[in-house]
């Protein structure tokens, strides 16, 4: 087991010092791998099984650190209920005379996948081949109600096999959400708002600080797969808030548009790991580790699963990915649900422009419930235009958050207007910096059509917040907002 935040040590750092000493009786430190701010990882021998194994420590100093120390016994506590090939499980956990605290895990012998990844874009069937592997342990983890939270190729080892191959390990459930059953010690280290995880692999709703599930691992599965088939990383910049910045102005761009030569079954899949609406993504990781496992094998049909019953108000509004005929068998695989039996309502063309339409339009009702711009460049639903029309106008609160969601929720992404877009996701932002990451695209974009929004929301009141409702809601954001209104308004 290695650490990502680990090296390797200085020549003159005191740490090889443990090399030689015997830990509870049981553990004979044998090498150092690596080591960081907090702590050390290395090979030891268990002394009565003749054993290697991987001995994580942390450092006493960062011991009284309850946070710390909550998230090393979180990690400790998750993998030890994981008995599964593709996770590295915890074997023994204790503390140290010295008053750290160990976690023996499986010795895994590898490079991680960022490693890998790093060389250039991977083949892929072996993504394929990869994914599957990771997929699974996610499956077994979301079966017991863990979510990783972290996922990420730092996080992910890469034993060789003797065919070639590779298993793929899944390290670091430090930062895992256990759902079910009694609180972990230290409680739960999710507070309402608060951002864990890491920039760039994060779901959109994980980076806002919103309530997360299962499906934040589907989103960060979405972006190691994308970057190991393009060899590039998805979501780049300069700064954190650049990376946010970028992740939350617009769709993921589709993999087809980067690289068409793929199988469109595999470009579809990936694409909708990437939706930004949780409800789009795939219903389990195993049907992502079903569906990749057949293409890594070479089958690139899919018979569609059989749908589950569900309540007329749980199936939410979707539209297959306009990549090619052949991904919707792979869509209605991973979706569990079977294509409509009426006409397509998918370009077969195929992949959608990943450029945002040009904006500065005027808009009416055209043919076949669609609204065409006065250039002719771009469409938009009729039902999309309504639900526009409401996040806009709309008096009543309620009304715009269900129009925002439908928005943003709306398939194939190129049809929504981006003023429109930015618009949805500066209501939904739940942290002052998500709502000023939205302003700046708004912004950015320059389109008139987003003032009445920025006027309504500017004169929301200044109470309503806080104790006794006596805090301003928008007070971080009133003056980003205003400078934002009389941008449009000099024009």
């Amino acid at each position: 087991m290695t650490d990502p935040e680990l090296s390797p040590p200085a020549p003159d750092d005191p740490s090889p010092s443990w090399v030689g000493r015997i830990i509870d009786g049981r553990y004979r430190i044998r090498e150092l791998l690596g080591e960081g701010g907090m702590g050390a990882v290395y090979i030891a021998e268990h002394l009565s099984l003749r054993k290697q194994v991987a001995f994580k420590v942390i450092r006493p100093e960062f011991a009284g650190n309850e946070e710390i120390a909550a998230r090393f016994t979180r990690e400790a506590m998750a993998t030890a209920q994981l008995d599964h090939p593709n996770v590295a499980s915890a074997l023994d956990y204790g503390t140290l005379p010295d008053g750290g605290a160990y976690l023996v895990t499986q010795l895994v012998r590898g490079r991680s996948l960022e490693h890998h990844r790093s060389a250039g874009k991977m083949p892929w069937r072996q993504v394929c081949d990869l994914g599957a592997q990771i997929a699974d342990a996610l499956g077994a983890a979301h079966a017991i109600h863990i979510v990783h939270r972290d996922l990420k190729p730092d996080n992910l080892l890469l034993e060789p096999r003797d065919d070639g191959t590779f298993l793929v390990k899944v390290l670091d459930f430090g930062v895992a959400r256990i759902t079910a059953g009694a609180p972990p010690p230290g409680g739960d280290l999710t507070r309402l708002g608060a951002v864990i995880g890491t920039p760039g692999y994060m779901a959109p709703e994980q980076a806002m600080g919103e309530s997360v599930d299962f499906r934040v691992d589907l989103y960060a599965l979405g972006v190691i797969l994308w970057e190991c088939s393009t060899g590039r990383i998805l979501w780049s910049g300069e700064t954190i808030s650049d990376v946010f910045t970028r992740q939350l102005a617009g769709p993921a761009p589709p993999l087809a548009a980067e690289l068409p030569e793929l199988p469109p079954e595999f470009s579809a899949m990936i694409d909708l790991l990437l939706s930004r609406s949780p409800r789009r993504r795939p219903e389990s990781a195993r049907q992502v580790r079903d569906a990749l496992r057949r293409m890594a094998h070479g089958t690139l049909a899919f018979t569609p699963m059989v749908p589950k019953a569900r309540p007329p108000r749980a199936r939410p509004r979707w539209a297959l990915p306009a990549v090619a005929v052949a991904a919707l068998t792979v869509t209605a695989a991973l979706l569990g649900r079977a294509p409509a039996s009426g006409p397509a309502e998918v370009a077969a063309a195929g992949p959608a422009d990943p450029r945002p339409a040009p904006e500065g339009r005027s808009y009416e009702t055209g043919s076949k419930g669609q609204v065409q711009s006065d250039d002719g460049a771009a469409a938009v639903p009729a039902a999309l235009a309504a639900e526009i029309e409401a996040l806009m106008t709309s008096a009543d609160r309620r009304a715009r958050k269900r129009a925002g969601e439908a928005v943003l929720a709306h398939e194939p992404q190129d049809a929504v207007p981006l003023y429109a877009r930015n618009v949805a996701w500066l209501g939904k932002a739940s942290s002052c910096d998500g709502k000023k990451a939205a302003l700046k695209k708004i912004a950015e974009a320059g389109d008139a059509r987003a003032l009445p929004a920025l006027q309504r929301l500017a004169r929301s009141p200044r109470k309503g917040c806080g104790v006794f409702d006596s805090r301003d809601c928008l007070e971080c954001l009133r003056e980003t907002l205003a400078k934002t209104i009389a941008q449009f308004e000099l024009k």
